[in-house]
Order: structure tokens, then sequence, then C-alpha cells
């Protein structure tokens, strides 16, 4: 793949992707029909690709099966029995519960997601590679488009910026805004610095590991130019530190713009990174390079990929704990799930503790849409003392047979999120 001519130009690397299944058979003779016809089949709804930068991360031999034990292939490449399971966290479109119609205030848009008060996301429905675990499947990999951007979606949302003042963030996301053209971009950062309530700009994208020839000097000056504030960098393992995505942050320092935050959200995916070692490793490299690990983002249910890649929450807990202050704190992430009502901070104790009945009469919004008493998630009762598994404020718990966690949200409501 690295004969491609021009392998430093981010528009062959996309036009030389492979899309369909007759690619994928040309790249791998050797795939059994079997897995061939799979695809096929999967095809059909769902969207895949994979640039030739990305297929050098993936030691794939002729049959498309991984070797030398890399876990990246699990992610990239498609496999039909894998991702269309069934089962509790089973994709979903009209479940992703991270998104909410109220979050919508942008009427009929999508595209504009308001979960905070002082900030408002603007999420693209293209990628440049196919995450199997995608939180965003139901606008990117999903053939029906459940929520298909519209071309007037933009300026609807400049103009519900111009008439809402107490916005002062304004955060790109995805799919990857950094498919769009330099032109493209470039209009957008400029109607949004001509808005004086918008403080920040934030670009949250997969570039780095899809596809790093994306950063290059007239994308820099583009970011420079507006004052693009942060840059979010979407990586999940230390393979994934490669020459290209060195050279992809060095072009920031040479372009002067070294001083704009990289913000590193990571995916805690099952038999990729969640063990302590390999993310130790990851986190470490990206210190290294000045990109400051943000986030460890639990798998959300209700995806493709949640049956493969989904760990228990308490898995997060168990890979980081070793590195709790063995770690610089800088190289250190906020381990968090993502329900409906937003991030929520998952605390790295747990134990069992007695909470007085009158403590527990709080509502619990549950996971099917029904409230029910904070007391019926405790494990065991001796006369008004209830016995619960976690903290006082994220409580380990089932419902329905299935395992859940409840939690106090940064509202102050109690809410539940689906565990692994």
């Amino acid at each position: 793949m690295k004969n491609l001519v021009h392998w430093q130009d981010y528009r062959s690397q996309l036009a030389e992707s492979l899309r369909t299944p007759g690619q994928i058979a040309k790249a791998f003779p050797a795939m059994p029909v079997e897995r061939k016809r799979a695809l096929d089949a999967y095809a059909k709804g769902y969207r895949f690709q994979l640039t030739p930068y990305l297929l050098t991360t993936l030691d794939l031999d002729e049959a498309g099966n991984p070797t030398g034990g890399n876990p990246l292939a699990s992610i990239f490449f498609p496999e039909p029995d894998t991702l269309l399971s069934e089962g509790p966290g089973a994709y979903s479109p009209e479940r992703m519960n991270w998104e909410l119609p109220s979050d919508f205030v942008v009427e009929g848009r999508p595209a504009f997601q308001l979960k905070y008060a002082d900030r408002l996301l603007y999420r693209a429905s293209g990628c440049m590679s196919i995450c199997s675990y995608c939180f965003e499947a139901h606008r990117v990999v999903d053939k029906a488009d459940p929520k298909k951007p519209q071309k007037s979606d933009w300026e609807a949302g400049m103009e519900y910026l111009r008439a809402h003042s107490e916005i002062r963030e304004f955060i790109f996301s995805g799919g990857d805004p950094l498919l769009a053209p330099d032109e493209v971009l470039e209009a957008r950062l400029r109607d949004l610095r001509s808005i004086p309530s918008i403080e920040t700009i934030r670009i949250n994208s997969a570039v780095f590991m899809h596809c790093p020839m994306r950063i290059t000097d007239k994308l820099v000056r583009i970011m420079k130019r507006y004052e693009v504030t942060e840059l979010g960098v979407h990586i999940v393992h230390p393979r994934q530190i490669t020459d290209e995505f060195v050279s992809a942050l060095t072009k920031f320092d040479e372009g002067g713009y070294g001083s704009l935050m990289k913000l590193a959200q990571i995916p805690l995916l099952a038999g990729v990174n969640d063990d302590t070692g390999v993310l130790c490793e990851l986190l470490t490299k990206l210190e290294r390079h000045r990109v400051k690990a943000y986030y460890l983002l639990h798998g959300l249910p209700w995806t493709l990929g949640a049956k493969r890649f989904r760990t228990s929450v308490y898995r997060g807990v168990e890979v980081l704990k070793p590195l709790y202050r063995t770690l610089s704190h800088v190289a250190w992430p906020e381990y968090v799930i993502v329900p409906r009502g937003g991030k929520a901070s998952v605390p790295l104790e747990r134990n069992r503790f007695w909470l007085d009945a009158s403590a527990c009469e709080h509502r619990v919004w549950a996971i099917d849409d029904t409230h029910l008493p904070l007391a019926s998630f405790a494990s065991e009762r001796q006369g008004d003392l209830l016995r619960f598994d976690g903290t006082p404020e994220f409580i380990y718990s089932s419902y329905r047979g299935q395992p859940v966690i409840v939690f106090r949200n940064w509202r102050g409501e109690w809410e539940m999120y689906l565990d692994g």
C-alpha cells in the first residue's frame, strides 16, 4: 500500500480507500468464500471504509486475518458476526441513549446538540475510516441514515447561536468534521468567529488514527487564523502512534500553532486496550508528544460493536487503578460513562456501604423511561438500613436481569446506565 503515488496526500488516501466487498476481495485474495458472503450481506445495510494508511497499521495477511497479535484489525475490519448481534446492548439507532429529543435545540436539525447549557455541538456524518464500535453508527455506518444532515443545517445553527449569547463554546464532532474540505471548514470557522459570544472552538477528530495526512500546513494555518482552541485526538492503542501520527502533530509546531491544546479521547475496548500495560504505554506516549489524555470513555450500549467491545464499567477501574500515583497526573484521563443526561465520572472506589432508608427516597430514571425508588437497588435490607455496592452517588446494581449503574448525574438527578 505504501507504493501509493501520493502517500502523503490525504485526498489520495481517501480515493484509494476500500469501501466495497469487491475491493476487499481484491485486496485480500485468500479470504474464505463464506467470509466474503457475510461481508456482502453486511454491506447492504452498513458502510465500512479503510484508508491505505490505516491498513498498514493492522498487520493483515492475504486472507484479511491479523498477524503478530495485532488487536487493531478487530476494530476496523468489518466482521458481521460480531457487529450484527442481539441482546440487551445490541445495535439500536432508536435507543442510542446519549441523544434525547430535547437535546436538538435547532428544530428539525439533528446535527446540533445542546447537552450542557454553555456549549453547542455540531455532528458531521461522514468519516475517513469506520470504527466497528462507532458511537455514532446511526449517522456514520447505517445506510438508512436516520439522522442524515441537511444542506441548510449550518445556517440554521448559526441563527440559533446569534440568538443565544449564553453559549460560549462550539464543538465540531462526528463522524469526522475534518472530512470537510479546507474551504468549507474555513468558512464555518469564519462564521463562528463573527459571533461575539463564541469564546472557544473545539474540533474532535479521528484522523490521527485513520489518515494523519489530513493535518496539512494549510489546515494548520486555518486553525491558527481562526484560533481553534482545542483539538480532540481520537485514539485507542499505542500502535497507532506511528511516524505519520507524530509528523502530523509536529506540523502544528512548524506552523507556529504548537500552543493548540491537544486532548486525547480514548474508548475503552475489550481485547484492545482493557489492559493496564497497554493503557500505560498509550498514556505515556501521548504525554511524550504533548497530547493530554482527556477522557477514557466506557463503551456505549446499543452500538454496532457493543457485544464485541464493551467491558463492564468496573473493568476500566481495574485497568486504571494500578496506575494511580505511579503515572504522572498529567497523563491521567478522566474515566467516564456517557448516559442520556451527559457524561458522569466513574469513581475509583467501590465499597459495600449502608444508608438509612430516609436517604433513599430519590427516584431513578431507568433505561426504559420508568422512575423507580433508589431503595429498590439495594442489595440487602436490615430494618431501616439499606446496603449498596459502589459509592453513595455511583451504585453498581441490576435491573430486570441486566447489570446497571445507578448514579447521581451532573444535574443532581438520579439516572440509570446499562453496564457491560
